[in-house]
């Protein structure tokens, strides 16, 4: 049976702070606003806060590290691997976490947030610039707040493929040629479990 827990979706594009490179600030937002992390500022927007926060702090909101530093310094947990895998996320997500994913849908990579997995295992995300296809995105606006990105079934092979890669042409080279073994197998995600 799936789980898909109802994480608030942001758009990263309609940001007032660097929308377009702001996918990691996005994507920690909305992990801090489930586990109800009160507004960390003055500005309209609950992720230009959090992004105002990265930058005052001197913290990368586009690491592992940083991402890691920002949410402990918050009170929540964040369970980092460098090595994981698509039963790790699927384990997370039983244990009430909420993952956020490093991975290559883009040339200069991007991050998003895993929210739960349907009976096939195929995974449901929040993706802060919209909606990835193939051929490329279906990017949110920016200039009204637009949802294309919430609540999206992204494929295992498309998490595993995109989340293991060190580039783009290299995820979309694994999304053309890898079987199901390497698919379930592969474990170089950077990974974030989140939780109380």
């Amino acid at each position: 049976m799936g789980i898909n827990y109802d994480v608030p979706y942001f758009n990263q594009e309609n940001n007032d702070i660097e929308g377009w490179r702001s996918c990691g600030a996005t994507s920690t937002a909305m992990c801090l606003k489930y586990f109800g992390v009160p507004d960390l500022g003055p500005m309209p927007q609950y992720e230009d806060d959090v992004k105002q926060r990265f930058d005052r702090l001197g913290i990368s909101h586009t690491t592992p590290g940083g991402i890691r530093r920002l949410i402990e310094g918050l009170g929540l947990r964040n369970n980092l691997t460098m090595t994981g895998s698509l039963s790790d996320i699927t384990s997370a997500l039983d244990s009430g976490e909420i993952c956020i994913l490093h991975g290559f849908w883009t040339t200069p990579g991007h991050i998003l947030v895993i929210r739960g997995y349907d009976d096939s295992g195929n995974f449901f995300v929040n993706d802060p610039a919209g909606e990835w296809f193939y051929e490329g995105y279906r990017y949110n606006s920016q200039y009204i707040e637009d949802n294309k990105g919430e609540n999206q079934r992204y494929s295992r092979r498309l998490i595993s493929c995109a989340g293991n890669a060190y580039s783009l042409r290299q995820a979309l080279n694994f999304y053309d040629t890898w079987g199901n073994n390497e698919i379930e197998s592969t474990a170089t995600m950077w990974l974030h479990r989140i939780s109380r």
